[in-house]
């Protein structure tokens, strides 16, 4: 049977539920790519010879080479727990029907084997097509001639596939397990379920507003003697806080607002408080993951415009620096044609990041809202069979997705806004230390990921009204 059936089941499984596996593959596919760019950086032998300066280019690549797998594990395991509970159902009929656990693990396996292979396709494929672009456009940035060629090895791709391998082995595992610990009647009920929630609301809420607060607080104290064991101390309070927060505070102002005069009397403020409380109960840690993805993705872009804004201004101190013997880093022990050199690095690797953590973001995004279509489909049903007219299950719909989705951007502004002085201190590392660069890169990355996060709700939330009307 698996030499016959089980391939075509996994092939329509897969075309069942493209609009699930087609947003996955392609970002990660540009994952795949971005990886790819970077791998070919650090392992161009020739470009570190032709470039000046060159092996430390390579050296900074190589920090994002090796950190880049460290967002992407947890991420694509994050995204692959909700590809799986929507399609529970489905994997809950095989087993209904006959199927067993192996089986089923079997399927999992050919459909994850098949998108690896596409993402690979996709990854290695744009790689190799971008990578001379990307080369030609960072020699233009560097001031270097044009005439450079761009050399490939077999390293790059090589690296490309080992990581990725070990990212769908994971998956893979993750299904297997699922496949053989969970009953057909609790993947049946799966698709229906939320998160689960703490049990203390209230404990869950003064703990999360005690360790933002905390994290705040040491922000705000560490000034310009932040270090690294508090930045991440700080960092480990806002992850706690921000899930605390959205699980304790919220469903405690939502409680209060359902003791208003209000809540009984209108008909549209019991459905979007109600809703809203529903949501938030089943939703808590998908909101923190989107809020922790737009955080890092506003930090290192608010990086990237500093370090862009920044460069003219360090090196107008350079000849300064250099005449009063100061040592410190890019001051006393390089020239200003070495200081661009790395900070137009330093930007085009920020730029990298930047793009990853923002199709985190969006993917995200994506998949909450999908995973909600099904189940609120059937909520607004039930309440148009009892009198909700269309006009108001539309205004209600809306109410409740800009409430979801303006939680996580505001929580991010914030957490950002506290953040400065140790955004200050890290700049301060590489001689950036103009109050009005530093604020001024923080506002215009605010900007621009406000437009992106605002882009990326418009197109949800018309396909999330579309599948419930």
């Amino acid at each position: 049977m698996r030499n016959a059936l089980l391939p075509r089941l996994a092939l329509r499984g897969l075309y069942g539920s493209r609009r699930l596996y087609l947003p996955f593959v392609l970002a990660t596919g540009f994952m795949a790519m971005v990886y790819f760019v970077i791998a070919a950086f650090v392992y161009n032998e020739s470009f570190a010879q032709s470039i000046p300066n060159g092996g430390n280019i390579q050296l900074l690549m190589s920090v994002g080479y090796f950190l880049m797998p460290v967002v992407l594990v947890p991420f694509l395991v994050y995204i692959y727990s909700y590809l799986l509970k929507n399609r529970s159902r489905e994997l809950a009929m095989y087993a209904i029907l006959g199927l067993g656990r192996r089986h089923i693990a079997f399927i999992l396996l050919i459909e994850n084997a098949l998108c690896f292979a596409a993402c690979m396709l996709l990854g290695i494929g744009a790689g190799l097509l971008f990578c001379p672009l990307v080369f030609s456009g960072l020699l233009a940035a560097l001031g270097q001639p044009a005439g450079l060629v761009w050399t490939l090895s077999a390293a790059p791709v090589l690296g490309v596939v080992k990581v990725f391998t070990v990212c769908f082995a994971v998956l893979v595992a993750m299904g297997v397990w699922r496949a053989a610990h969970t009953q057909p009647a609790s993947l049946l009920r799966e698709q229906m379920q939320g998160e689960k929630p703490m049990r203390s609301r209230a404990v869950a809420a003064v703990l999360g507003a005690g360790c933002l607060i905390a994290a705040y607080t040491l922000s705000a104290a560490s000034g310009s003697s932040a270090t690294l064991t508090s930045f991440m101390l700080a960092l480990l309070l806002v992850i706690l806080g921000t899930y605390g927060v959205f699980t304790g505070v919220s469903a405690e102002v939502l409680r209060r607002l359902r003791k208003g005069p209000r809540f009984f009397a209108d008909a549209s403020e019991f459905v979007v408080v109600s809703g809203l409380q529903h949501r938030l109960r089943k939703n808590a840690a998908g909101l923190t993951n989107i809020c922790l993805f737009s955080c890092a993705a506003l930090f290192t872009l608010c990086c990237s415009f500093s370090v862009l804004l920044g460069q003219d201004a360090v090196i107008s101190r350079t000849g300064q620096a250099l005449a009063e013997g100061q040592a410190g880093l890019n001051t006393a022990s390089v020239d200003a044609g070495e200081i661009s050199l790395m900070f137009t690095t330093l930007a085009f690797l920020g730029v990298f990041f930047v793009l990853v953590f923002l199709a985190c973001t969006a993917l995200v995004l994506y998949y909450k809202q999908l995973a909600e279509c099904t189940e609120d489909a059937g909520r607004f049903r039930i309440l148009r069979a009892v009198g909700l007219s269309d006009e108001m299950a539309a205004r209600t719909a809306r109410r409740q997705l800009g409430v979801m989705f303006l939680l996580p951007l505001g929580g991010t502004l914030v957490h950002i806004a506290f953040a400065f002085p140790f955004f200050a201190t890290f700049m301060g590392l590489i001689s950036i230390d103009a109050p009005a660069v530093l604020l001024g890169s923080v506002a215009a990355a605010m900007l621009v990921f406000c437009v992106f996060y605002l882009f990326c709700y418009r197109m949800t939330a018309r396909a999330y009204l579309r599948r419930i009307a």
